[in-house]
């Protein structure tokens, strides 16, 4: 397991919890953003000069390294000063994506690809995107999305070559204001509905040809996607897919429990509906089931009760229940539910009694 903090990187055995390495950013830089997942064995860092208030460098520098001993391969420089982003810290990781043998990182609209082993440059110019950009990965495609004077387009790259595979523009209802990536495989994205005309709308599109296949409105029948807090995205996983369904935490109008809805993938038609009396904190696809961490707020303690559910996918029965203990069980970060059955919960914060991860076994 690899956690990011300021200083740089810093990876865990999985079983123990005990350190094996650390990356420190050369010359007291900043760490900004480190790659969501690792392929083939190899991660992603950007990291920068921390410069005064107001201030920002001209240059950063993209680094790959290798997830077994934190060891850089290679380390290239971009300029992201002039992105529209550039005072968004949670945004630099939507500039960095991998693919098989492919690192891209996105730079005025236009993405580039490196090796992964050498770092050396592999496609040839592409057309930027204009407005604001990111980048995602579905299947062995890289997904761009930009946004424009309200208008949405995404387009699909081929990993190896950089060929356009499609690209489309999608009917969002109105303008729209803000993007987010809310899963990758298939490809669902958030859009947020600028002025009075805007609305606020799950799309799920075709990893083959960028078609719309389901549009899952925010606020609708189901009640109210719980994808937003009132400090933006929640940290949280909000949505998975399992089989023919996506599944997404809702709040149902009239309720202060989470629950879970499963829509279908062809045209958001809800399927299920499963409630989890608390506050769900992560939700996750394992094999055809879902599995939902959940909190119950009650008198035991701050920490409340947590439990993780396995429902069956198909039609959101109860297949198993597990009550999590120990400090700091259920509370705010990342969670992960790896092919082993083994749930991570990375923490914001880690030091004195604050626990900078956590592992379960749901076996």
């Amino acid at each position: 397991m690899i956690r990011g903090r300021p200083d740089g990187l810093h990876g865990y055995d999985l079983e123990t919890g005990e350190p094996r390495w650390s990356w420190i950013a050369p010359d007291h830089r900043l760490l900004l953003a480190m790659s969501r997942t690792a392929v083939g064995g190899v991660g992603l860092a950007v990291h920068a000069d921390e410069n005064g208030p107001g201030e920002w460098p001209a240059t950063c520098t993209v680094t790959a390294f290798s997830t077994d001993d934190g060891n850089v391969l290679w380390s290239v420089p971009y300029d992201f000063s002039n992105e529209p982003w550039t005072y968004d810290y949670d945004r630099f990781a939507g500039a960095i994506a991998l693919a098989p043998d492919r690192a891209v990182v996105l730079t005025q609209g236009r993405p580039a690809a490196h090796a992964l082993s050498s770092g050396n440059t592999v496609w040839p110019p592409i057309a930027p995107l204009k407005g604001d950009s990111r980048l995602a990965v579905c299947g062995h495609g890289i997904v761009q999305i930009g946004l424009a004077d309200g208008d949405v387009t995404v387009r699909c790259l081929d990993a190896s070559e950089g060929s356009i595979r499609w690209e489309t523009r999608p009917d969002t209802g109105g303008p729209v204001r803000e993007v987010q990536v809310l899963l990758e495989d298939p490809l669902a994205i958030l859009c947020l509905g600028k002025g009075r005309r805007g609305v606020e709308m799950l799309l799920v599109l075709d990893s083959k040809d960028g078609r719309p296949t389901a549009r899952i409105p925010v606020h609708g029948p189901h009640g109210e996607l719980r994808v937003q807090s009132t400090y933006g995205l929640l940290d949280d996983q909000p949505v998975a897919a399992v089989g023919d369904l996506l599944v997404a935490m809702v709040r149902p109008p009239g309720t202060y429990g989470d629950h879970l809805t499963a829509f279908t993938l062809d045209r958001g038609t809800p399927r299920w509906t499963w409630r989890s009396e608390g506050t769900i904190s992560g939700v996750f696809a394992s094999g055809d089931s879902v599995v939902a961490v959940s909190k119950w707020e009650s008198s035991e303690g701050p920490d409340g009760t947590v439990h993780v559910h396995q429902l069956n996918g198909a039609t959101g029965v109860v297949r198993a229940v597990r009550r999590l203990r120990g400090y700091q069980a259920g509370m705010r970060g990342r969670y992960h539910l790896d092919g082993d059955r083994r749930l991570v919960r990375v923490s914001h914060w880690g030091e004195g009694a604050w626990h900078p991860a956590q592992m379960f076994r749901l076996r």
